[in-house]
């Protein structure tokens, strides 16, 4: 009995263990990764019965709403997309309305707080609650500007200030269970793995263009990207790095096709650190053929990439379209470490798990050991990007001075306070990172 015991105490701890290595853990400074439960229902109006696979696309569709409210109450959240939906049955059917009911289980970012519940707002009804908030030819129920039906999911709040939706009626509020994974304590950028052959640490800043209909030279464009570029730009000048803008042959050296007016690309560069920054138009339906060569280009061959640009609630950077719109395979390096860092709205839930499938191999099952990936949770404003360029150069620059200790590194946990515009900024992908080192 006792010799049984022991060797269940071992299997449990062993167990234990294996979980804890193969958890994913997160790095944020005002926020933690937390495992969401709740039990939900939903309204579904047909004259025919509905088959397993519909009742999935309509509980998918009413949780796809769960977005735009967690932007809005005090503590802010994102779910990650990794959600997964059981005990899916039909609860009632009277006459066309049928009520579906199922269990939810997902990872999302939540903003720091002692609460172990969060309440979750759902539309009754997917497929009736945009028309249904309408007030005329005006939607007070989501944002002013972004007034389609097509982006209410992301940005619909029934508390805003004249929504007239009713609890119960038209939306529910559902208390969840709220689980908290204790964040990273210190994790750093494996700086000595930065470098590529030659000794260069090379960082592609990818500016996406606000208004693609303006000018696409950003050294005199009135786009609001184009002054971050200016200022970034300006910064890395006033402190010793020298220019060159490239020339039509060199951008169609990347850029073997294009669908518009070509972007403008320079280098800006000094000593071991170059930077290839980019400017043009990055959304999925714009002229935006260009940008995806230097994309799939920093993606292949960059130690750093960085995109500050609009997410196209995740479209603009959704690899099976980009590789459609190119006619080839973006080729990820499996034996190079890299940094990817998405700032743009809501990059956490939509560029996350998606380019950590890139990497994953034989011995590396989870995409992690070559890749750390930093991005934001909520929307994301423009003027906040010239912070999170500086803090990330001047943690790179930082690295190349050898010290005997990790005083001369900056931590993961250092760039997110940094980082952070209360945005939820996080990095995913630091757990298995090694200790610091220095480049020689």
């Amino acid at each position: 009995m006792k010799r049984a015991m022991f060797f269940l105490f071992i299997l449990v701890a062993f167990t234990n263990f294996i979980q804890a290595r193969e958890r994913k853990l997160y790095t944020a400074a005002n926020s933690t990764q937390a495992i969401l439960e709740f039990d939900g229902k939903v309204e579904h109006l047909t004259d025919r019965n509905p088959q397993e696979r519909t009742l999935k696309k309509i509980v998918e569709s009413q949780l796809e709403h769960i977005v735009g409210p967690m932007s809005m109450v005090d503590f802010t959240a994102v779910p990650k997309g990794d959600h997964v939906v059981s005990n899916i049955k039909i609860e009632s059917h009277v006459g066309n309305k049928f009520v579906i009911t199922y269990h939810y289980k997902g990872t999302i970012v939540v903003q720091n707080g002692t609460s172990d519940s969060y309440q979750i707002y759902l539309p009754v009804n997917p497929n009736t609650i945009y028309k249904k908030s309408m007030a005329g030819n005006h939607n007070p129920c989501t944002d002013d500007h972004y007034q389609s039906e097509g982006d209410f999911w992301y940005f619909w709040f029934p508390l805003r200030y004249g929504c007239k939706l009713k609890e119960g009626e038209d939306f529910l509020i559902v208390k969840a269970s709220l689980k908290r994974i204790e964040n990273q304590k210190l994790t750093y950028p494996e700086y000595h793995n930065l470098p590529d052959e030659k000794g260069n640490i090379t960082i592609h800043m990818l500016f996406g263009m606000d208004d693609p209909t303006l000018s696409r030279n950003p050294l005199d464009s009135r786009d609001i990207n184009a002054y971050n570029y200016r200022t970034f730009r300006n910064y890395l000048i006033k402190n010793g790095y020298k220019s060159y803008v490239w020339n039509e042959k060199q951008i169609g050296a990347i850029a073997q096709t294009t669908n518009g007016s070509l972007p403008f690309v320079e280098t800006i560069f000094k000593d071991k650190i170059a930077y290839r920054f980019f400017f043009g138009p990055t959304g999925i339906d714009e002229e935006s053929l260009a940008f995806h060569w230097f994309f799939k280009d920093a993606i292949e061959n960059g130690s750093i990439m960085v995109y500050e640009g609009h997410s196209g609630l995740g479209g603009h950077l959704d690899l099976e379209s980009i590789e459609y719109d190119l006619g080839t395979k973006i080729k990820f390096n499996t034996k190079r470490y890299q940094m990817f860092y998405f700032d743009s709205c809501t990059s956490y839930r939509y560029y996350n798990q998606m380019f950590f499938e890139r990497k994953i191999t034989a011995t590396d099952p989870k995409g992690t050991k070559k890749l750390d990936i930093l991005t934001n949770g909520l929307s994301t404003t423009f003027d906040s990007m010239q912070t999170s360029a500086t803090a990330l150069h001047e943690a790179i620059e930082k690295s190349l001075q050898y010290a005997t200790n990790n005083n001369a590194f900056v931590s993961y946990q250092t760039l997110a306070k940094q980082i952070d515009s209360d945005n939820l900024f996080g990095v995913n992908g630091d757990e298995d990172n090694g200790s610091p080192q220095a480049i020689r």
